[in-house]
């Protein structure tokens, strides 16, 4: 381990789940997501990846994310996954060939008018907001569907919505918003071409409601081997892609009674020995986690004590039977021994999502990739 914190990435991991994924939602097409760089694991290392294992698109936020995959020389159909913006339109257009999705009559004339400017016809995806509540046509608007569908300068490739609770303990309302959707579309069928792509599915319906996919599933989590709630379990084949570890850079032993960390939020209630680690907020570690984190030294787990601070965390070792030395390996997520840590698991511990703890780590430190 070259520094006091190591972030691995594994491309052989990312390209098997995504060859069990891809499996698994044939016939239909998979957009393998891979916005805010790739979740945090490195958009330019994985994307060829993620094509090569059998991506049909790639889904984005932003043109730069957008730019990096044209750079990188990769024709894959790219789709962008929150509305645009006219300036990012006029790029996109021109230059990325991104397809966009419409939910606005406003952003529909906007791209109609371009692509009539332009002698050919823009493809967009309708978004219709079946319960999600952010974005998207409501399904009262048909009319106003209707005339997007008519529009000169568009090509109208798919039509979407999107899941609010999919890794819910029940399945009651997203079962309403297929319900929703499917009305809607029927009523629209007349004014929507025979060959177009209809997505709804995301990680936790492809695996919990497989046998409703449609032309197009959008996976993010799950191809980076990690779930968004505790409700349902991944496929064994899918493994996390991601993993951090540290070092011990010191062992004290502190007598009972004393406080450890800023506001003093942990008091020891025995003697102790108490390892500090050169992590914190600082390199991604939630300051959320403290007196709730877990880590793993020696293939045991260690309990977190008072305050993340910004770069440095202290963990209780008195219960491990074997000495604990300056520069041992330290796992904040990952296996050790016969002991796991994974993203959820942390997540869970402060009412977040793995995304959060994936994103911190990738971006404040260096990405191994291996």
């Amino acid at each position: 381990m070259a520094h006091h914190i190591e972030v691995r990435v594994s491309p052989e991991i990312f390209a098997s789940n995504i060859h069990h994924i891809r499996d698994r939602v044939t016939p239909a097409q998979l957009c393998v997501v891979m916005k805010a760089n790739a979740y945090g694991h490195g958009l330019r290392a994985l994307a060829p990846v993620a094509v090569a294992a059998g991506a049909d698109y790639i889904g984005i936020c932003t043109n730069p994310e957008a730019t990096i995959l044209r750079e990188l020389g990769l024709t894959v159909k790219i789709l962008r996954l929150r509305m645009g913006f006219p300036e990012e339109f006029e790029e996109s257009i021109d230059v990325l060939d991104i397809e966009e999705q419409v939910g606005t009559l406003e952003a529909a004339l906007y791209l109609s008018a371009a692509g009539v400017q332009r002698n050919r016809k823009i493809p967009v995806h309708l978004n219709i907001d079946t319960g999600m509540g952010r974005s998207g046509f409501f399904c009262h608007e048909l009319e106003e569907l209707k005339k997007v569908c008519g529009l000169p300068g568009l090509e109208i490739v798919g039509i979407m919505t999107h899941f609010a609770s999919a890794d819910g303990k029940d399945l009651v309302f997203t079962h309403q918003q297929i319900e929703n959707f499917y009305n809607l579309r029927r009523a629209l069928s007349d004014y929507l071409p025979d060959n177009i792509l209809t997505h709804t599915h995301n990680s936790a319906a492809t695996f919990r409601l497989g046998e409703q996919c449609n032309s197009l599933a959008r996976v993010g989590a799950a191809c980076y081997g990690v779930r968004t709630s505790q409700n349902f379990q991944n496929p064994s084949e899918l493994q996390p892609v991601m993993s951090v570890k540290t070092k011990v850079a010191q062992v004290r032993k502190i007598p009972a009674g004393r406080t450890i960390g800023y506001s003093s939020l942990h008091t020891t209630q025995r003697e102790s020995l108490i390892a500090s680690l050169p992590v914190g907020f600082g390199e991604g570690y939630p300051r959320s986690l403290f007196n709730k984190g877990i880590v793993l030294i020696k293939g045991h787990r260690c309990p977190v004590v008072g305050r993340v601070s910004l770069n440095i965390t202290t963990v209780d070792i008195t219960d491990v039977p074997e000495p604990v030395k300056w520069g041992d390996e330290v796992v904040l997520v990952g296996k050790q021994g016969n002991e796991e840590i994974t993203f959820e698991e942390l997540a869970d511990k402060f009412d977040s999502v793995h995304t959060e703890i994936n994103l911190m780590a990738g971006f404040m430190n260096e990405i191994v990739y291996s």
